[in-house]
């Protein structure tokens, strides 16, 4: 997918920081709740679920929205961690991707959960800068305990080798998410497109 182009509505919807703010979220939700359906059956493979033994995620170098710079291990020691990639400039998945942590984090608010965090983790650090990660967080709505990161540009290759696979829906990188646990190890890989319900409650359960 060229990073420009976009496929998933493409033409459909005007760039998300020009609409309100409910309007966002419910055209989001929206998407969120109809493609998550549809493209969850196609995905029954080996990668998905526990990994047994659990792997340390890699020393790798960030930036992240909240003026954070330096090891991404130092974000997640201590707290879950729900990793899922993206990148600002993408018109096509990462709006659906966007869609699914912002219900999770409402899920996660109106039964509040200490130690639980989100992170995007976006795959082309040259635009996304930290201004511009705050900046897409901003559009979207997202609060506290949701933050977007880039890796140096040494460690892209290291972090998607990590953290990225094969994208069943013709994606530049999957759209499942990575479950890390409080000691910074990797522990389940999510379908992808997981449900938020799905999502929340593996992540209560960690």
């Amino acid at each position: 997918m060229d990073q420009a182009t976009s496929r998933v509505g493409s033409g459909s919807l005007p760039p998300l920081r020009t609409r309100p703010l409910a309007s966002r979220r419910s055209v989001l939700t929206g998407l969120a709740a109809g493609l998550v359906l549809r493209a969850r059956p196609a995905f029954a493979h080996g990668n998905i679920g526990p990994v047994k033994p659990p792997i340390q995620v890699p020393d790798i170098d960030i930036v992240s929205s909240d003026g954070f710079r330096g090891p991404l291990r130092e974000r997640l020691l201590g707290r879950v961690t729900a990793v899922q990639l993206m990148f600002t400039k993408c018109r096509s998945i990462c709006p659906i991707e966007a869609a699914t942590f912002a219900r999770t984090q409402e899920a996660l608010a109106g039964n509040p959960s200490h130690g639980i965090q989100l992170l995007s983790l976006s795959i082309d650090p040259l635009t996304d800068t930290l201004d511009v990660l705050a900046a897409w967080l901003d559009g979207l709505g997202a609060r506290p305990g949701w933050t977007a990161a880039a890796p140096a540009k040494a460690d892209l290759t290291r972090a998607r080798q990590f953290f990225d696979g094969a994208s069943s829906l013709g994606e530049d990188h999957s759209t499942a998410m990575s479950l890390i646990d409080r000691a910074g190890l990797l522990v389940w890989r999510t379908p992808e497109l997981p449900a938020p319900e799905e999502v929340v409650k593996m992540l209560r359960q960690m």
